[in-house]
């Protein structure tokens, strides 16, 4: 500050001026594997990144470029590259594909732009399990004493169909659920009510694809609780109903949602799920027994929000513009 005229050096004005305009160019970048895909998130994040003055670039996984070299690792998207001074975070939705190459590049872009300070969401998850399929969650669960449905998983149809071999594991009592480890929106699950039909789906399955499969103890209740993550934090719950003969609660296949007050005991152990995960954002799904036991079904880390934000009022899009703007 001049202290004769009142007024503040130029260099200093411009300078703030400078930085000013340097942060509302920053922008968020979302990846996709379309643009149809996850089209309502992302519709919801550039309007209330929108209305905080902040703009969102949807990018296509395979828009994603890179420059490897040593000391100057380089991240582009459509030619232009990603810095900490254009960039101010990215929000990944699935990336998946049989080759694996766009978590590859998701995961090498997080590598490259973490150490130039931007904040990339979910970015210690994705790191640590590259593709996060049921399998590798129960695993990380039991390790971490998070409460699973019981679970078996066969390799073989022989440790199915022999009746000894099966009772070595212990009765398995119908009905047992079937879902497939890289299953999404309730889309493989399937329900046997007898060992008639489990036989004739396992009969139907080539035995190298049987061990993608979990067997789980079909629990009584028809519905589950969805709570959604944003920042490392429980932000609200939703009650997923199963309607008619259908027995999935997927809002997605039709099921009914409400909003769910979420009790300390599943705030604080969805939270736990989301501490051990990586999670910055994500769905984690609870489901109860008839004692009303809770146990933890899955996590989902780029989980849809639609049916959320209608049940609860909830407004996520907001929230996950303002994580990354706080991390950024």
């Amino acid at each position: 500050m001049d202290y004769l005229t009142g007024c503040a050096p130029k260099k200093f004005i411009l300078r703030f001026f400078k930085c000013l305009i340097k942060n509302m160019t920053k922008k968020i970048v979302t990846f996709t594997m379309s643009l149809k895909q996850s089209q309502f998130e992302v519709d919801r994040l550039e309007t209330e990144a929108r209305n905080l003055g902040i703009e969102v670039n949807r990018a296509l996984y395979r828009e994603l470029s890179f420059d490897l070299k040593d000391g100057g690792a380089r991240v582009f998207v459509r030619g232009e590259e990603l810095t900490a001074e254009n960039t101010m975070g990215l929000w990944f939705r699935v990336a998946g594909t049989k080759s694996g190459k766009y978590t590859e590049a998701r995961n090498l872009a997080i590598r490259i732009l973490r150490n130039k300070g931007i904040f990339c969401v979910n970015e210690k998850g994705y790191l640590e399990w590259a593709r996060m399929g049921k399998i590798s969650q129960h695993g990380v669960f039991l390790e971490n004493d998070i409460p699973i449905v019981p679970t078996r998983i066969y390799y073989t149809k022989e440790q199915i169909t022999d009746i000894s071999l099966a009772e070595k594991m212990g009765k398995w009592e119908f009905p047992v659920i079937a879902k497939h480890e890289k299953g999404y929106q309730g889309k493989s699950v399937r329900k046997f009510d007898s060992w008639k039909q489990e036989e004739k789906f396992v009969n139907k399955i080539n035995e190298k694809n049987l061990g993608m499969f979990l067997w789980q103890k079909c629990l009584p209740t028809r519905w589950d609780i969805r709570v959604v993550i944003v920042d490392g934090k429980a932000i609200g719950g939703m009650k997923r109903s199963a309607v008619g003969e259908e027995f999935r609660s997927n809002f997605s296949l039709g099921g009914a949602v409400e909003v769910w007050n979420l009790s300390e005991e599943e705030k604080n152990l969805a939270e736990k799920v989301a501490r051990v995960c990586g999670l910055d954002y994500g769905g984690v799904d609870i489901m109860k027994d008839e004692n009303d036991k809770n146990y933890i079904l899955e996590v989902n880390r780029q989980c849809q929000f639609q049916g959320f934000e209608k049940a609860t009022g909830i407004n996520v899009a907001k929230m996950v513009v303002e994580m990354v703007r706080k991390r950024a």
